[in-house]
């Protein structure tokens, strides 16, 4: 999967398109749990991510993102780390776009000492707020899923987790194929 996703991106960075725009983020997250994901007790969580965007054509790009979440109660602690890829899609200007992307997470308990990868998906909007040419603050608000077979059951059940992220982050980006102006 990794040998696909690098060679994908080579593959498009080296494109002959007009421009590609980079873009890198990283920031602060807070989750609230959706209804009955995690009980009654969960509050919400607290963690950080980063986001890579491959822009290669007027409308859509690629993403890249990578996460943790920590939720914590009175019972017991859990904590996700999902690392996924997608496509982009700027809606106005390259300031609001929406996404979806998918991959794996690895989810941990350091209560029961239960660790388990599963599928992980994630999908939201979010809005760039210049700062300058180059930066910029983002903020955003995605759905994640992270779902497994937790293979102790003695029912094979599947187990879903399902939260929203709000995330404000730093920015930064970068073009190729620019040509200078006479």
């Amino acid at each position: 999967m990794k040998l696909l996703i690098l060679s994908l991106l080579l593959f498009i960075s080296f494109a002959s398109f007009s421009q590609i725009t980079h873009r890198f983020t990283i920031g602060p997250d807070l989750g609230l749990p959706a209804k009955g994901s995690f009980g009654s007790t969960v509050n919400v969580s607290i963690g950080g991510s980063v986001q890579y965007q491959l822009k290669f054509a007027a409308p859509v790009g690629l993403q890249l993102h990578a996460g943790y979440s920590h939720f914590g109660d009175n019972y017991g602690k859990v904590n996700f780390l999902p690392i996924r890829a997608g496509v982009v899609g700027y809606l106005y200007q390259d300031l609001i776009y929406a996404y979806a992307d998918a991959g794996a997470s690895r989810y941990h308990s350091p209560t029961t000492g239960t660790t388990q990868t599963g599928f992980s998906f994630g999908a939201g909007a979010g809005y760039r707020l210049p700062i300058d040419e180059t930066k910029f603050i983002q903020l955003s608000a995605y759905y994640n899923l992270h779902r497994f077979n937790y293979k102790d059951d003695l029912f094979g059940r599947d187990f879903n987790y399902n939260w929203f992220n709000v995330r404000a982050a730093f920015g930064f980006s970068f073009r190729k194929g620019e040509t200078k102006k006479e």
